[in-house]
């Protein structure tokens, strides 16, 4: 089956739009559930662990899940496409490297943030090669 290049360009808008609500979503629940909502125990002795947390670590937990909010929200409204997602994925790159460096038992977790990461990786790089393509609706 062939598409026309309004169909292709349809689809790639779609991909990507996707692509980028999936990668947004995931940030703000990120941000919101285990942040905000309900953050746990051993959450909270890794941040404590890592030494970087401003004023306490709970207040740190909001802090860091309120901007997660609204890093999610930014890239889910598309502003500053590449860039929103470049620094999701730097973002995330560091965040993995803190997690495991401060608890290397998240590696065997079987929920654990390593394999999320990976699919937040592709979309993230889906975004990034079409948002140039694509960039508004077709």
């Amino acid at each position: 089956m062939q598409l026309t290049e309004k169909e292709t360009n349809q689809l790639l808008w779609n991909l990507k739009i996707v692509c980028r609500w999936s990668l947004g979503l995931v940030w703000i629940w990120e941000g919101l559930v285990p942040k905000i909502l309900t953050p746990t125990d051993l959450q909270r002795q890794l941040v404590e662990r890592s030494g970087m947390y401003w004023p306490d670590v709970d207040t740190y937990l909001v802090i860091l899940g309120c901007a997660m909010i609204v890093a999610g929200i930014i890239i889910c409204s598309g502003w500053l496409e590449r860039a929103a997602v470049m620094t999701a994925s730097i973002a995330m790159t560091i965040l993995v490297f803190l997690v495991v460096g401060n608890n290397p038992d998240s590696l065997k977790d079987l929920h654990g943030g390593i394999a999320k990461d990976a699919c937040l990786y592709a979309v993230a790089w889906v975004v990034w090669k079409v948002a140039p393509i694509v960039p508004r609706r077709p």
